[in-house]
């Protein structure tokens, strides 16, 4: 086998059923992308029904999109169930929909700190517990990769206690989880963005605050910028390829070296 070969089969995904939660837009497209490009049928899922077909259409290899709320249980089962009925497997989730007001700590609402932890912690649970069950039954192992945050490992933006709090608890979700299911080869990691280009893509809830702190900090990245999207995308490929197959309950900081800074 050549050279060009061996690497090209490292992250090779053709067969493989795919899902990306909050793939309409930003790292969840930008993954999505780079999946399909692999050779993976990607399942877009995202409340913007309209904005993940647009995706699917763009993606090809029989992807489809389905409308997806995070915050509901029913949606996600139900999800799951479409899948199941469409494809019969599931050899990859990425967990990436997630919700990231900021609130100041000495005015952060009872109801606000819950509403982060339903979607961040318990909705992202769900997500990975559901996707679990199908890729059991399939027996064919899998991948998942939960996405969380440079906050779940390091303060680094202010008012994002509820935030920080929700990427640390899924963070500990992976570890927990990949060590119960390695058993059944399901490789399950974390990776942790820093800043990802645009800074604050969508629209702001009420007491949502501006980003401040070091990480938005002139001089604090080495590497002088925000990540792009697709520079989240590439790494995730590698932990669901034959190149990340020894690879499981880690949490990757990808943040242009602030953590070191």
């Amino acid at each position: 086998m050549s050279q060009t070969n061996v690497f090209a089969n490292l992250f090779d995904l053709t067969g493989k059923v795919a899902v990306v939660t909050g793939a309409a837009a930003g790292i969840g497209k930008a993954t999505a992308l780079v999946l399909a490009a692999a050779g993976a049928r990607v399942i877009v899922a995202d409340k913007d029904i309209q904005g993940a077909r647009g995706v699917a259409e763009e993606l090809g290899n029989d992807s489809f999109a389905v409308e997806f709320d995070l915050e509901s249980d029913t949606s996600i089962s139900s999800l799951f169930h479409e899948i199941d009925n469409a494809c019969g497997r599931l050899d990859i989730l990425i967990n990436n929909a997630g919700i990231y007001p900021r609130y100041a700590l000495d005015s952060v609402t009872e109801a606000q700190w819950h509403s982060m932890q339903k979607v961040n912690v318990w909705g992202c649970f769900v997500v990975l517990r559901e996707a679990v069950r199908l890729m059991r039954t399939a027996g064919n192992g899998g991948n998942i990769v939960n996405l969380s945050s440079i906050g779940g490992a390091r303060t680094a933006v202010n008012d994002q206690i509820a935030y920080n709090a929700s990427k640390a608890a899924l963070d500990s979700i992976t570890q927990s989880a990949a060590l119960e299911y390695a058993s059944d080869n399901i490789l399950i990691n974390s990776i942790l963005p820093g800043t990802v280009a645009p800074l604050d893509p969508k629209p702001k809830t009420a007491g949502h605050s501006s980003p401040t702190g070091p990480l938005v900090s002139p001089g604090r990245i080495p590497l002088g910028r925000a990540a792009h999207a697709n520079e989240i995308a590439g790494p995730v490929l590698m932990l669901v390829s034959a190149a990340g197959a020894y690879i499981t309950g880690q949490t990757l900081i990808i943040d242009g070296g602030f953590s070191i800074s």
